[in-house]
């Protein structure tokens, strides 16, 4: 059977179709916050910078470069608390950004509670560098990118001649397919961590975590600022939260603030 060039005209026009869905579209925000925020902390009046970074980031804009200064400014007035809640908004966006990391390891030295977690330290570790790679934006456009170009390998299938060039470019189409959806997964991944509030930092100095949502229940366990929680679910004025090595209980909800 031949190949027709209305069938790749098809195809072509249908990468494209799938591609528009990555525009984005810039922020209208108070850029002249940012700068007076970047100019104060150049000069390391950090409380001035604090201030017209929140003033910016109050816009509905996100900016991981204005989450990690004010991370900064924080671990430098000795707030580790909010530092460590701005390192990992900062992370949040810019996950592979090797500075946001070594800071936020910087700061998590500095707290009391060193919670370790009971998941397999070296199969998630690993995992987690290589989905924090690239962000979900970036993810999304290789996955477009192998999806086009498995298109193209199906295009050449039905258009060669030879059988050979046939076979290679129908099961190099079947392969890159396969990792188009392995990188469709790792960018859903990231969406979804980027988009969820479901963890928090604690903001007091020390909070107690109550086994039930009352002042009155069993005292449990006792948390420092700057530790690292997981919400499980709110309560009018309480919130239930969980620890990395599992340890769960009940908290003011005031006590802390979602990343």
């Amino acid at each position: 059977m031949k190949f027709r060039n209305s069938h790749i005209i098809i195809i072509l026009l249908f990468s494209c179709c799938v591609l528009n869905p990555l525009k984005t579209f810039a922020s209208n925000g108070n850029y002249s916050d940012l700068d007076t925020a970047n100019a104060a902390y150049n000069k390391a009046n950090y409380i001035k910078a604090i201030a017209y970074y929140q003033k910016f980031l109050t816009g509905g804009i996100e900016s991981a470069q204005a989450y990690y200064n004010m991370g900064n400014c924080y671990f430098r007035t000795n707030e580790m608390g909010k530092a460590i809640l701005y390192y990992e908004k900062a992370e949040k966006l810019s996950p592979g950004d090797a500075d946001i990391q070594f800071n936020l390891q910087l700061a998590n030295q500095k707290i009391t509670d060193k919670v370790s977690s009971d998941a397999p330290i070296f199969i998630y570790s690993d995992w987690k560098k290589f989905e924090n790679k690239y962000t979900e934006k970036q993810w999304a456009i290789i996955c477009i990118s192998l999806l086009c170009l498995s298109l193209l390998l199906f295009a050449l299938y039905l258009s060669a001649a030879n059988i050979l060039l046939r076979q290679i470019s129908f099961w190099s189409g079947f392969a890159i397919i396969f990792f188009s959806l392995f990188t469709f997964y790792v960018a859903h991944q990231q969406y979804e961590l980027l988009n969820s509030h479901d963890t928090a930092i604690v903001m007091t100095s020390t909070v107690t975590v109550n086994g039930a949502p009352e002042e009155k229940a069993t005292q449990l366990f006792v948390i420092h600022e700057g530790t690292k929680v997981w919400i499980v679910k709110t309560e009018g004025l309480w919130t239930e939260i969980k620890l990395a090595n599992g340890n769960q209980g009940w908290l003011i909800s005031s006590d802390i603030s979602a990343i």
